[in-house]
């Protein structure tokens, strides 16, 4: 993950982020990463919610994608 990225994503969430991969694919996301996923979209837009759970999940780019734009999300990023 870019550094710049890493930093916002932290400043946003006042914790470091959890470590990459640690996470099984995004079905079913532990409660500190929905949570996470909310601040972020709220402070920082779709783009780095985006950026955030294709670093801590291993779900691939496609299904992160997919992801974000169910939720609507896509659209703060453009």
């Amino acid at each position: 993950m870019m550094q710049e990225v890493a930093d916002r994503l932290y400043q946003a969430l006042g914790h470091e982020l959890r470590p990459a991969k640690s996470v099984r694919g995004l079905d079913v996301l532990p409660e500190d990463v929905l949570r996470d996923i909310e601040v972020i979209y709220d402070t920082c837009g779709g783009i780095y919610v985006f950026a955030y759970l294709y670093h801590v999940t291993d779900a691939s780019f496609a299904e992160v994608k997919m992801y974000v734009d169910r939720r609507g999300w896509h659209h703060s990023a453009d």
